[in-house]
């Protein structure tokens, strides 16, 4: 089992669609998946369940309580175990500002399932506050999802200053397994940041780009994986497609 953050402070860069096709297509190919929503917008948690609310979600673990077990949903759509979020989430920096420990508070909460899934995924909120950090000491490795232009590089920036913060004042190393190239147009643009992050940055960028579409955001608004709601699309293909690359 591992668990795998979905990162970046920057918005609009496919980040919980990412996490929730990528969640989906695992759970397709018959792993056991655990979906956590961390960001205060809950847009994982909407596009999963809509509406619906929840008597127990992240922010009750976090707090202490409710156990990590009891707040987890599922569903039959998706395929895949999820533990919701809720605005409540916004606070909580404040909240545990005196805490001691607070930095892996999430990653003592998730023990007890640490034997039940095949992978943990969790879609991080777009910053770099304390929720996100709490992911990044919670997790194994990270996957980095970018639009090809030229403001993803000052992300990729912050993102390795974070992480090197971590190493050297928490004295924990996380890994990154790779870039994901979301909304892909082929422009000389695009073409020219994914070099640069091969080159400079000398990260792994995955081969399965996933094409701009208008059935990503269709599936969303359908609470439903693109690989149901459009599988003949490039985007449901693509998607399942950088699935199994990211499982190697």
């Amino acid at each position: 089992m591992s668990i795998i953050s979905v990162i970046n402070q920057k918005g609009g860069v496919a980040k919980t669609t990412t996490s929730l096709n990528v969640a989906s297509s695992w759970a397709a190919q018959g792993k056991k998946v655990l979906l956590i929503d961390l960001d205060p917008q809950s847009s994982a948690t909407k596009a999963v369940f809509g509406d619906r609310e929840f008597e127990k979600t992240i922010y009750d673990v976090i707090m202490g309580h409710a156990q990590a077990e009891d707040a987890i949903v599922s569903s039959d759509v998706f395929g895949i175990d999820v533990i919701p979020a809720e605005i409540m989430l916004s606070g909580v920096d404040l909240q545990l500002a005196a805490h001691f420990g607070r930095e892996q508070i999430l990653r003592r909460k998730l023990e007890p399932l640490n034997r039940r899934y095949d992978a943990i995924l969790i879609d991080c909120s777009p910053s770099l506050g304390l929720m996100t950090i709490n992911a990044l000491l919670a997790s194994k490795d990270i996957i980095i999802p970018i639009c090809p232009e030229y403001f993803s590089l000052k992300g990729i920036d912050l993102i390795l200053a974070t992480l090197q913060n971590i190493r050297t004042g928490l004295g924990y190393k996380v890994g990154i397994r790779g870039v994901v190239i979301t909304r892909y147009r082929d422009r000389k643009v695009a073409k020219d940041v994914i070099r640069q992050v091969r080159e400079h940055y000398q990260l792994n960028v995955y081969s399965n780009y996933i094409p701009d579409s208008i059935a990503v955001e269709e599936a969303h608004h359908n609470h439903s994986p693109v690989h149901k709601y459009a599988p003949r699309s490039p985007a449901s293909k693509a998607y399942m497609d950088l699935s199994k690359e990211l499982w190697l």
